[in-house]
């Protein structure tokens, strides 16, 4: 009854039979709880197919985040580094970039990715091929999972396999979202057009992230085409807000 008073703001009749006896009110000052937009603190980029743009949609996602959240962390849990080396490179030239990026743990992935989220980081974990183990990891500890795919008909053939993994810790996950985000999408080409329609049959984003030749020529600088990614962003949490 009291969290009623608290979440409404209405004074509550307490009756027994038919005769009251009591009125909770609420404290002074208190008025209805407002629900608060709903943020995922951490995201990851997962796939165990290779060369499906994971690096480069992690580090857009990033700086369009940033954009909104002081603090955002890309976590390079990959082999190749490719998210550090983006770093190095921005650093040797005296780029700056508008978020951090911190090599991943890959032993205590999960525990280095919610201390920096309860630090109050947004976190973005850049995941490898063909690793389950830390995409397991990954996709765990994660508010939303996004994987990648191209809009090719190998490429959408072998999302399968990702998405068994995905479908068996929802199942074993009492809260568990993920997405599918069709990359480098052309409409010029009709496979492009196939696989999109064939994507959904599956959990996905609406946003497709289109193919542009400034996304071949970012490495090393600030990410600044970040239309699409601000859509993902807004489009993720107003997902999570239609659970709330």
């Amino acid at each position: 009854m009291i969290r009623r008073v608290e979440a409404t703001g209405e004074p509550l009749v307490v009756t027994r039979h038919g005769t009251a006896l009591a009125t909770i009110v609420p404290a002074e000052g208190a008025g209805p709880q407002k629900a608060l937009p709903a943020t995922p603190h951490i995201i990851a980029l997962a796939s165990l197919k290779g060369g499906v743009g994971k690096t480069t949609l992690a580090m857009h996602l990033a700086a369009a985040i940033a954009q909104e959240q002081e603090r955002v962390v890309v976590l390079d849990a990959d082999e190749e580094v490719s998210a550090l080396r983006w770093q190095q490179h921005a650093q040797a030239e005296r780029v700056a970039l508008p978020f951090e990026v911190m090599a991943a743990d890959r032993n205590t992935l999960m525990r280095q990715a919610r201390r920096l989220a309860q630090e109050g980081c947004t976190v973005v974990i850049d995941t490898p091929p063909n690793n389950r183990e830390i995409l397991k990891s990954a996709a765990t500890v994660a508010d939303v999972v996004l994987v990648p795919v191209l809009p090719t008909g190998l490429d959408v053939d072998r999302l399968a396999t990702t998405l068994e993994l995905l479908t068996d810790l929802e199942a074993a996950l009492p809260s568990f979202n993920y997405a599918i985000v069709l990359n480098r999408f052309d409409a010029r080409k009709g496979m492009a057009h196939e696989a999109n329609q064939a994507l959904n049959a599956h959990p996905r984003l609406e946003t497709v992230v289109k193919s542009l030749s400034a996304y071949e020529k970012v490495f090393g600088r600030a990410p600044v085409e970040l239309g699409q990614f601000r859509e993902i962003w807004a489009e993720i949490r107003a997902a999570l807000e239609d659970e709330q």
